[in-house]
């Protein structure tokens, strides 16, 4: 298998996810070409989406490759939507939420909760911040400092909308149990990624923590200027669309 990032759809596996979902749609959800963009997105609102996801979730599903759970088939389907700007009903953004303690590290567990957070819902597209096996190649090759995460063109973060900013850091953005914002929420002392808003926020979440909790040291990176022509370009390129 095939891994070159710590964050979703930074995998083959991922990637093997997301073209079954093509065909189990019977559209192009992953990477859909621009021209095709409009009636995707008009099929996944038009039920399509709440009806697979709702398949997805019911025990006797089986993906088109066995060996990948459920819950990451969901999971990636999700983030597909986003990207696009499907409308995704309350019901499946609960089941995100449970769904948190299955991904794998803490990075794709602040992309999960940063989408769930802060996807608009409305037809606005997300950005995962996961960049492709090409753009961390060439990311990789642009500087050696210590917080290097990729230049400030080839970012990495949690996840933005594409009428925003990205956001600079690699630890959550939010407190992790109550989903409060705040400059001074505590952060876990082995990790430095995870923030809460006080200890019995931190000790509520602690049994889906400890899962994934590591010293892996957080990052932070120069963002680009979302408003650029080349910035635009690259959306066009590498988030939602193909030529």
């Amino acid at each position: 298998m095939g891994v070159w990032g710590r964050g979703l759809l930074q995998s083959d596996n991922d990637y093997d996810i997301a073209g079954d979902l093509n065909d189990m749609l019977g559209c192009t959800v992953f990477m859909p070409p621009k021209e095709e963009a409009a009636d995707v997105l008009e099929k996944l609102n038009g039920g399509l989406l709440s009806r697979k996801l709702d398949e997805i979730l019911e025990p006797s599903f089986q993906a088109s490759r066995s060996w990948y759970p459920r819950e990451r088939v969901f999971v990636i389907l999700a983030v597909l939507a986003m990207q696009i700007g499907a409308k995704i009903e309350s019901r499946h953004m609960t089941a995100l939420k449970v769904l948190r303690a299955t991904l794998s590290n803490m990075f794709q567990q602040l992309q999960l909760v940063t989408a769930i957070e802060e996807y608009k819902n409305d037809g606005t597209r997300w950005l995962l911040g996961s960049k492709g096996l090409q753009d961390t190649m060439f990311s990789s090759m642009d500087g050696e400092g210590e917080d290097d995460n990729g230049d400030e063109f080839f970012y990495s973060g949690l996840g933005h909308s594409v009428d925003q900013d990205p956001y600079p850091h690699t630890w959550s953005k939010r407190c992790l149990s109550c989903g409060e914002s705040n400059s001074e929420l505590l952060r876990c002392s082995r990790c430095h990624m995870a923030r809460y808003w006080d200890k019995r926020c931190q000790k509520h979440d602690w049994q889906k923590h400890k899962l994934v909790c590591e010293p892996v040291a957080p990052r932070s990176v120069s963002v680009p200027d979302i408003h650029s022509d080349e910035f635009k370009e690259f959306l066009e390129q590498c988030h939602g669309h193909k030529e």
